[in-house]
């Protein structure tokens, strides 16, 4: 197997990286809104709202993959961590613009985030190449 490659994402945590590709196989870490994020270093900036949170996070993801050599195309699986169940709609209408139906395979979990700033957290798996899905 190849030696991993890392990517790093602005706007997120510099700590993690964005995403690990290992031959044909990108795999990120979850990737949230950066306007939220930059909300926790400044409480006086205005809550974003959850559209906008759904809309960056999808933006950074996809821009996540495409550092690792990913397209939309290239995506197997995609999973999806809401703060609250009334947001599901607003993710799914998002969703299927990257990927009409049938699409990747894809979970949807409701749970508490990591900061109270953020909605929404997204994750991706990709296989690129010979490998990739058809």
């Amino acid at each position: 197997m190849s030696t991993p490659h890392h990517v790093r994402t602005a706007g997120q945590v510099p700590a993690i990286p964005g995403a690990v590709r290992a031959g044909s196989l990108v795999v990120t870490s979850g990737v949230v809104a950066p306007t939220a994020l930059a909300r926790l270093t400044d409480p006086g900036m205005a809550a974003v709202p959850v559209a906008q949170q759904v809309t960056e996070a999808l933006e950074t993801l996809l821009s996540t993959l495409a550092e690792a050599g990913a397209s939309p195309a290239d995506v197997i699986k995609v999973e999806a961590f809401l703060r609250d169940a009334k947001d599901l709609a607003v993710w799914d209408a998002e969703f299927v613009k990257v990927w009409p139906r049938p699409g990747p395979a894809r979970t949807t979990v409701v749970l508490g985030l990591a900061a109270p700033t953020l909605a929404i957290e997204l994750q991706a798996t990709a296989v690129v190449g010979d490998d990739r899905p058809r």
